[in-house]
């Protein structure tokens, strides 16, 4: 594999033991099948923009790549099935009907995303392809029968790790504004994923039209609204559905073992942390693995060495004001550091900007 940054010496060896695990001493001219979310400006965030850059760095080393990714569904057509075509110049093969994908809102219907489909669809499509390596991005919308088909016909596996989603349905393991400390035993897993989306939401949301409609204002301004209310807390006393339809503790265990399942079918585990490394391996064995940082293509290395300004040093912060990030974190750690600080912060997040001094 490759990560398209200037690496250093570490990363490259770490590159060189995925190869080497997957393939011996070959590792050029690759078949990768890639599966993750799906392409901007459909899907956003931090991964997608590293697996685009990915496959694009790969094209270049001369690799042949493709991405898989959960798309459509309808209210009708439950059948699976996957479309073929070309997005950007990469080859696309969309999921229609895959399971739903909760993103960070939550699960409260565990049974929902464990149900399987026919490894057949799955199969007819590996077998055209014929991928050397499979590199898996997320477990979100993913059957267990795609990863059991690749099983089946020896295609190795590669998963890297980019949030706690196998192991916390709201993604992030962060609860009340720290690490949530029931984690292990999911007994608070219900209070905390009661204001997930219910199916018919996320269905909606993956439906065709709205990947059309998704960039109006008016759309846009809902997203948003909603999205500040999550990050602010004030959504935890609207649950989406009647009581009936919550999942016990029992439930999310064994939504969590049944991730577990997928981990154990990987060949290799990519972490880009020493700290994923360590979340992770306190709930799994997951003997085969790698650390790897990473970072995506348009990042440029500016550092220059500069004396303080004389109204302080500022720092920019650019994302979502919730604690998960770790905002709020570094900056009560600067204010109680014991040293006198002048500065100020700049939070840029869902658009909107707002100054305040540390």
């Amino acid at each position: 594999m490759s990560i398209p940054m200037d690496m250093s010496g570490c990363a490259r060896n770490g590159l060189w033991e995925i190869r080497t695990a997957l393939f011996g001493k070959r590792g050029y001219g690759l078949k990768i099948l890639h599966y993750a979310l799906g392409f901007p400006p459909y899907r956003t965030g931090g991964s997608t923009k590293f697996c685009m850059d990915l496959l694009r760095q790969q094209e270049r080393e001369g690799h042949q790549t493709a991405l898989m990714w959960p798309g459509r569904m309808g209210f009708f057509d439950r059948k699976v099935s996957v479309k073929k075509g070309i997005y950007g110049g990469i080859r696309s093969f969309e999921v229609h009907e895959p399971l739903p994908v909760p993103y960070d809102e939550g699960i409260s219907r565990c049974h929902i995303f464990t149900e399987d489909a026919g490894r057949e669809v799955y199969e007819e499509l590996l077998r055209d392809f014929r991928p050397d390596v499979l590199h898996i991005h997320t477990l979100m919308g993913m059957h267990r029968s795609f990863l059991e088909a690749a099983k089946k016909l020896g295609i190795r596996c590669v998963f890297t790790v980019h949030d706690h989603f196998p192991i916390c349905p709201k993604v992030t393991m962060v609860r009340g504004g720290q690490v949530c400390p029931s984690a292990k035993s999911c007994s608070d897993c219900a209070e905390c994923n009661k204001t997930a989306l219910s199916v018919g939401k996320m269905r909606l949301l993956q439906t065709a039209v709205y990947r059309v409609c998704k960039d109006l204002p008016i759309i846009r301004s809902m997203r948003r609204y909603h999205r500040d209310r999550v990050l602010s807390g004030k959504e935890s006393g609207r649950p989406d559905r009647d009581v009936w339809e919550m999942s016990s503790t029992a439930d999310y265990k064994m939504l969590r073992e049944h991730y577990h399942s997928f981990l154990e079918k990987m060949d290799v585990v990519h972490y880009t942390s020493t700290v994923a490394k360590s979340v992770y391996e306190s709930f799994f064995y997951l003997p085969d693995h790698v650390v790897i940082g990473i970072s995506h293509g348009d990042i440029k290395d500016r550092r220059r060495k500069k004396k303080s300004p004389a109204d302080g040093l500022r720092l920019s912060y650019l994302g979502p004001q919730g604690e998960a990030k770790g905002f709020f974190c570094s900056r009560r750690r600067l204010m109680n550091c014991g040293k006198s600080i002048n500065s100020s912060v700049w939070i840029s997040a869902l658009g909107q900007r707002s100054c305040r001094p540390i």
